[in-house]
């Protein structure tokens, strides 16, 4: 058995608002330069000869990555320290999106590859540093102030990515990002030396550690469920967010009116997503991540029946659907996850129900656009979605025993 990172240390006053901060800036970047593809996907993918339906397999290699550095995330972090990894992901960043500039069809796959590498441990590295310095009674909240990152970079993205790419092109948009996100890892060095305070690397019993998230959720029935939701849940976000563009245009609408329904349903999540957690703090976490599955369900099941003919606010209040419940439940299932944790083992616990979630959204879009591919529909693909959230959701509202 490995030695756990610790989950617990002083908590100088000035940490906690340095951490939120620095992650909250580095995940907003993230998370912008990933969904300004599937945005433009219609001009990026036709620059390559490529149907822009397939974006979905872009997202889905993208996470699929994702998934694995997941996984890796303890043994980076004590390699690293959590702040230089977030500037090494910032910079892995600007590699995914320089690639794409050719315009060469095989560059997408390089990209998707360098991009999901550079997603994955975001959320681990930043979990473990909030829950050392979190106080219980704040999780969900504080969780879901971090978790407001991925909305936020969805909503920017949904925003500006079409207004930058009429002004400068998509090359053009792509430089842009990247400069930010070079710019943002120049701005968080000098907290390095205060934030990063993790154990000296163990490097005879690294390769055993990369297996130990898995063994940790399979282990403990709390962890199991809250894996399995993050799986579906993942599946239901990062497809609404990979797809729902490209399907407001195959049915008429232009891509930057497409663009501001997505950012709406995103801007949505970044101001719920906090009242959430407070109500998740006071009700338990547990029951409002299952009520949050629910309305996934419900949505992607309304979502089946979208047509050309429904008027436009109408469309507005099926993403606000998607907004209040798939882009809210991030922070609560990380809280649920601490909570969970045994003893010493956030690390490893927020790793593997991060994991699942990539391998959600790895799963969601490609099973969305094969379904499409299949069907020439994608009201099977909505309604296959809404079915894989259902049976997860169902099962958190049943009461299950604390792990530790």
């Amino acid at each position: 058995m490995t030695t756990p990172i610790s989950d617990a240390g002083p908590a100088p006053k000035w940490a906690l608002g340095k951490i939120v901060t620095a992650t909250v800036a580095v995940q907003v970047t993230i998370v912008m330069a990933s969904l300004t593809i599937p945005v433009l996907a219609s001009l990026i993918f036709a620059s390559a000869g490529i149907p822009p339906y397939l974006v979905g397999y872009y997202s889905s290699t993208v996470y699929g990555c994702a998934a694995a550095t997941s996984l890796a995330t303890p043994r980076l972090l004590r390699h690293s320290g959590a702040i230089r990894l977030h500037q090494i992901m910032l910079l892995m960043t600007v590699a995914a999106l320089l690639v794409l500039l050719p315009a060469i069809p095989a560059g997408f796959g390089v990209s998707a590859l360098i991009l999901g590498l550079a997603y994955g441990p975001m959320n681990p590295a930043s979990t473990v540093l909030m829950a050392r310095y979190t106080p219980p009674a704040l999780r969900s909240r504080i969780f879901s102030l971090k978790q407001t990152a991925v909305p936020a970079g969805g909503a920017l993205a949904g925003a500006l990515a079409p207004i930058l790419a009429a002004a400068t092109g998509w090359r053009g948009t792509l430089l842009v990002i990247a400069v930010m996100c070079v710019v943002l890892a120049l701005l968080i060095e000098p907290w390095r030396g205060q934030l990063d305070r993790n154990p000296p690397p163990q490097p005879g019993r690294l390769d055993t550690r990369f297996w130990l998230p898995a063994r940790v959720l399979l282990r403990y029935p709390g962890l199991r469920a809250v894996g399995a939701a993050s799986f579906a849940f993942g599946a239901i976000q990062f497809s609404f967010s990979a797809v729902f563009t490209t399907v407001l245009a195959s049915i008429g609408w232009s891509l930057k009116s497409a663009g501001i329904i997505l950012a709406t349903a995103l801007a949505v999540g970044v101001v719920c997503r906090i009242p959430w957690g407070g109500v998740a703090d006071r009700v338990g976490s547990r029951p409002i991540l299952g009520l949050l599955g629910l309305m996934m369900s419900v949505a992607a099941f309304t979502g089946a029946f979208l047509s050309a003919a429904w008027p436009g606010i109408a469309v507005v209040g099926l993403a606000t659907l998607f907004g209040l419940s798939a882009y809210c439940w991030a922070g609560i299932g990380l809280a649920e996850t601490v909570r969970q944790a045994p003893p010493g083992m956030i690390s490893e616990a927020s790793a593997g129900t991060i994991a699942l979630t990539f391998l959600g959204a790895l799963a969601g879009p490609a099973l969305f656009s094969t379904a499409t591919a299949l069907t020439g529909s994608f009201r099977p693909a909505f309604i296959l979605l809404g079915m894989i959230c259902l049976w997860p959701s169902v099962a958190l509202l049943r009461r299950q025993p604390v792990t530790g």
